[in-house]
């Protein structure tokens, strides 16, 4: 009887294991929009620590190549690349990295492309689906197969496609690039087939990303950008414009604050955005944007001094004119970076044409707001209108 029981409790916990890596699915992680890398690891491969693993690549066509490997740092790293063949397919190459220079084919990793891989989605996305028999270990380091905490990296490079089958092609200098850690345990999956065919050919959702990771990049650059186009293009107009309307400096003071303050929390989410991915001031969005915020810094200090002259003398002075004008060359420079941050996270052209269409309403109210506040003044005396309109 106790035997019986023993064999049918260990039959039991068979089933629920089998049950359970049968439900598993490769652990993914998205770096970017649409850019994904997935990986498989069969379970007899995770027991023995050893074997074949699957790989997926997937990125959109405006991609010249993607690749991501194993490793914390490009040098000494097992890479493997992606980029178009020409005719219709995609060439996925081993590489072996070196550091910050081009990777070269590597002819000892054992790289096959399976079903599933191409140029698909109407033409509009590259997908390689990758079995790769000896991944565990290459020239320059080892990976454990069934750890909950592997180190990898990424790298993406929009532009021309490569259009060749040569492991070896040329490749440019990649716009940004990523590292995370997988949590192997969550993506081990029964057979050992093709883990990528069906819902996971699309599939845009980090999974299995392990301890050590941060904060999804797409999150922080999404805050980033809402934030700062809600300051740039809403909250310092509408502020500038309570002047000229209401005449309460302390009323528009309060406001700006406000929006000062919202600035700086949107500039510190972009700044670990650019850092998460890479980005650094390789971009001309992330340099103008950097430059604004810093020269931001001293509109306050203005405004203050401007309010000063005001309530001492009666009328504006010179640096009355500085804090406007120079307000003003600020709103411009920001509205204008937010389309720059648009174009480099590769926005949607409905994303575009309704940022433009906001910033155009809202900046043609501000220069009907600033026309009424100078015909208001003249109205009351040519500039002295009181210290509640300073």
């Amino acid at each position: 009887m106790t035997i019986s029981f023993l064999t049918s409790a260990t039959a039991l916990l068979s089933a629920v294991a089998y049950s359970t890596l049968a439900r598993a699915e490769p652990v993914q992680y998205c770096p970017v929009d649409d850019v994904c890398y997935q990986v498989a690891v069969p379970e007899t491969s995770a027991s023995s620590n050893g074997g074949s693993i699957y790989l997926q690549l997937r990125a959109p066509t405006s991609y010249s190549w993607v690749a991501f490997g194993t490793g914390e740092a490009m040098a000494d790293s097992n890479i493997f690349v992606m980029y178009t063949d020409g005719a219709g397919n995609v060439t996925i190459s081993g590489r072996a990295g070196i550091g910050h220079t081009m990777p070269r084919h590597n002819a000892i990793t054992q790289l096959q492309l399976l079903e599933g891989s191409g140029i698909l989605n109407d033409n509009g996305t590259m997908i390689a689906n990758v079995r790769c028999g000896n991944c565990g270990s290459w020239p320059g380091g080892a990976m454990s197969l069934n750890s909950d905490g592997t180190n990898w990296i990424a790298a993406w490079k929009k532009g021309d496609a490569i259009g060749s089958t040569d492991p070896d092609a040329a490749i440019k200098y990649h716009d940004a690039h990523d590292e995370w850690m997988f949590d192997l345990t969550q993506g081990t999956v029964a057979d050992s087939t093709n883990p990528f065919l069906g819902e996971q050919q699309f599939d845009n959702n980090n999974r299995g990303v392990g301890r050590g990771s941060y904060a999804d990049p797409r999150t922080l650059i999404l805050g980033h950008g809402i934030i700062m186009a809600i300051v740039f293009v809403i909250l310092y107009p509408f502020g500038s414009a309570l002047m000229p309307f209401f005449g309460k400096w302390v009323l528009h003071a309060s406001w700006q604050f406000l929006a000062f303050l919202l600035m700086w929390a949107g500039f510190g989410l972009g700044i670990v955005a650019s850092q998460r991915i890479r980005i650094d001031f390789n971009a001309t969005h992330t340099i103008l944007g950097t430059v604004v915020v810093c020269l931001m810094a001293i509109q306050p200090v203005l405004g203050w001094m401007h309010h000063r002259f005001f309530v001492k003398y009666q009328t504006r002075g010179v640096v009355s004119h500085v804090h406007i004008w120079y307000g003003r060359a600020l709103l411009i420079m920001g509205a204008v970076n937010g389309g720059l941050g648009l174009q480099l996270a590769d926005a949607s052209r409905t994303y575009v044409i309704v940022y433009s269409v906001l910033a155009g309403i809202v900046f043609t109210f501000y220069i009907l707001a600033a026309m009424f506040g100078e015909y208001r003044r003249r109205q009351r005396g040519g500039g002295n209108i009181g210290q509640k309109s300073s």
